[in-house]
């Protein structure tokens, strides 16, 4: 009898901390997609005019992510989609990550420019 009840408090115990770490990790705010991009603007002031439609146009462009969001400033163009872009990663506690820059090259085939990678993909 002893053993069945060791057994049941055990998994009573595991139901109550799986419990609490769930509703605890919900209760983290996760940024917005604004706050993110405002963060970006403070640490980088070179874009704080995006997005704009000057020539050539400049868009932000972004992704949720369950830990932050993916940012991209990108320059955009008539003839190539993308003359240029700077991703970033922000993770809900406001920390940057920069994940790279791209420009595309001469030949680069045209292919959906991805956030995550800072680079066509295909």
């Amino acid at each position: 009898m002893k053993k069945k009840q060791y057994i049941i408090i055990t998994i009573l115990v595991l139901i109550i901390l799986t419990y609490l770490k769930y509703f605890l990790e919900d209760d983290k705010s996760n940024l917005t997609e604004s706050e993110a991009i405002s963060i970006l603007k403070k640490d980088y002031p070179e874009y704080q005019n995006y997005p704009n439609d000057n020539l050539p146009p400049q868009s932000i462009r972004t992704d949720e992510d369950i830990d932050g969001w993916y940012i991209s400033f990108v320059q955009e163009g008539s003839g190539r989609p993308i003359i240029k872009a700077k991703c970033f990663f922000v993770d809900n506690n406001g920390n940057i990550r920069v994940i790279g820059e791209f420009e595309p090259k001469i030949g680069d085939i045209d292919g959906d420019f991805s956030i995550r990678t800072c680079a066509l993909g295909s």
